[in-house]
């Protein structure tokens, strides 16, 4: 068990959508771990986290503890249940320990010696306690006090396939049902499998709508390398594929396809679930979801939550196949 894969490890993403919070995603879009090869030993850890602060370049050495609730009030809001809570500590636990493992069986001179950094976008969120305060102003007590006694009921947990510990992806919203690793990273993962995310459609943040004009349009499809959008708008788009999931797998943008993430990263867009349509000179992006889609549905967890559902059912109900194992 205590043998971890030494992989790279980027992760979003994503994210805070508390009720009294406005909603920002774990955009973080991480490749999934690459599985099989011979397993790394680790290295003895210390009980500690090394945090590369992406603003000032410092490394911070954090207790396992201190970490876990900075990563969590980064990652769900503080508001969402209990449970849900618990879910998001053990995730981001099983993240931290997998890429601690990694970073230190093969350092990577961009981290300073730091285990991973506090980027939402490469590693995994973490917020300091100075940037707390200013988050949560005067509901700073209140706030934290819910992540951290779910942090203190299940830190030492992780969810391991195979023995070993997952990539433990999530995030905001989902279209109702999660998206595959193969769909949106190309890598066939056993435990990253769509599910069926019931609370998800619920969500005020579900759907969104992006209006375009076509110069606009054209401005954000510079992005995408290749595209020719010259000649009449209403030639520039494709019809699009889509997946079970509702995420675009394909679609031609001035003559080339794109996958919905290229898409999504492109212009914006919430999620790569969405619908493309050109009308009266306009372009209309129709989003459902928030966030890459794959793993734990944020919203999705506290639904379950709130239905009943444990931490552990709503792991195991995420992801296929695990097990939740204690390490400490």
């Amino acid at each position: 068990m205590r043998q971890i894969l030494a992989l790279a490890f980027v992760l979003t993403a994503v994210l805070l959508a508390a009720p009294a919070i406005a909603l920002i995603p774990n955009t973080g879009d991480p490749p999934p771990a690459q599985e099989g090869g011979d397993a790394v030993p680790p290295q003895e850890d210390d009980g500690t986290f090394r945090v590369l602060l992406s603003d000032t370049g410092e490394v911070l050495t954090l207790s396992e503890r201190d970490y876990l609730v900075g990563a969590v009030c980064a990652e769900m809001p503080p508001l969402y249940h209990a449970q849900a809570l618990r879910a998001q500590a053990v995730a981001s636990y099983t993240n931290a320990c997998r890429m601690r493992t990694a970073s230190r069986n093969a350092p990577d001179p961009d981290l300073k010696g730091a285990d991973f950094s506090d980027s939402a976008d490469s590693h995994q969120g973490y917020l300091t306690e100075e940037e707390l305060r200013e988050k949560f102003g005067d509901n700073y007590e209140r706030y934290l006090e819910p992540v951290t006694q779910a942090v203190d009921e299940v830190i030492g947990n992780v969810i391991t396939y195979d023995g070993q510990p997952i990539t433990a992806a999530f995030h905001a919203i989902c279209s109702g049902r999660t998206e595959s690793a193969a769909v949106i990273w190309g890598k066939e993962l056993p435990y990253l499998q769509p599910v069926v995310s019931t609370g998800d459609k619920l969500s005020p943040d579900y759907a969104s709508t992006l209006v375009l004009t076509a110069d606009q349009f054209r401005e954000k499809a510079a992005a995408l390398e290749g595209a020719d959008l010259s000649g009449e708008a209403a030639g520039w788009v494709g019809e699009a594929e889509v997946s079970e999931s509702l995420t675009v797998t394909g679609i031609a943008i001035g003559g080339e396809s794109f996958t919905g993430e290229q898409v999504r990263a492109a212009f914006g867009l919430r999620s790569p679930c969405f619908t493309l349509t050109y009308t009266d000179g306009a372009f209309t992006f129709e989003v459902c979801g928030y966030g890459h889609g794959v793993g734990m549905s944020q919203y999705g967890a506290d639904y379950m939550a709130r239905q009943g559902s444990t931490w552990e059912e709503i792991l195991t109900h995420y992801y296929t196949g695990v097990k939740i194992e204690k390490l400490k």
